[in-house]
């Protein structure tokens, strides 16, 4: 338990803690006395930092957010040299396979009952995540290899799509279902100038989403 004079350990320690409970059983069935026995604190310290178990889900996402853009920029820095096109078809590969984005959409897939939420979610995406795709594509531009005359509004249909749209955890579908979207996706990037979706992603969407119907049949029940 974090000690009392050191407030900004103990607010690390409850979205720490927080976080690893709503990975393991959801923001739904996690209850703010879950998170409270789970710290070792009193319920009257916790809420000194966070008034509810929404605020508290809340900040892990931000956190989530942070730890997603931070990772998101260390790769483009070690892609030197390739041009925007590979950049951004080496990020949607990373997108499908990182642990963290999977977590994190299990997470928001456990609080699609509270849309607001759902809301906040998508809010911190096109805030964070959005502007570092758009100024690739901008780069992209540049070299040649991104012929979109709307870079901004590109990258912000892309993350919604690719991050919501496309997450069978978040809107639910077969293999199938997922597949046609991914498709439609390709076909809209490519009429807008960004052709980033291989044929190969969408071919082996079935391994990168083979355990997603498992695990979201696990948060609903």
């Amino acid at each position: 338990m974090a000690r009392k004079n050191n407030p900004k350990q103990t607010i690390e320690n409850i979205i720490f803690i927080s976080s690893k409970l709503f990975a393991e059983k959801g923001y739904d069935k996690t209850s703010m006395q879950d998170i409270v026995a789970a710290l070792g604190m009193s319920k009257g310290a916790i809420t000194h930092h966070f008034n509810s178990k929404e605020d508290i889900f809340k900040a892990v996402m931000e956190r989530q957010f942070e730890q997603i853009t931070e990772t998101v920029k260390q790769l483009l820095d070690e892609m030197h040299g390739l041009t925007a096109k590979d950049k951004l078809r080496s990020l949607v590969r990373r997108n499908l396979t990182d642990e963290m984005i999977k977590e994190s959409s299990n997470m928001i897939a456990s609080a699609l009952e509270s849309p607001h939420i759902i809301l906040a979610f998508t809010q911190g995406n096109l805030k964070k995540l959005a502007p570092i795709i758009a100024d690739v594509m901008r780069e992209g531009i540049e070299d040649g290899s991104i012929t979109t005359a709307f870079p901004d509004e590109c990258a912000e249909v892309l993350s919604l799509l690719l991050n919501f749209w496309c997450d069978m955890n978040i809107l639910q579908g077969d293999y199938s279902t997922i597949r046609k979207r991914f498709q439609f996706l390709q076909y809209l990037m490519r009429q807008v100038g960004v052709d980033i979706l291989e044929d190969e992603i969408i071919e082996s969407i079935n391994i990168f989403y083979e355990k997603k119907p498992m695990r979201q049949v696990a948060l609903q029940n």
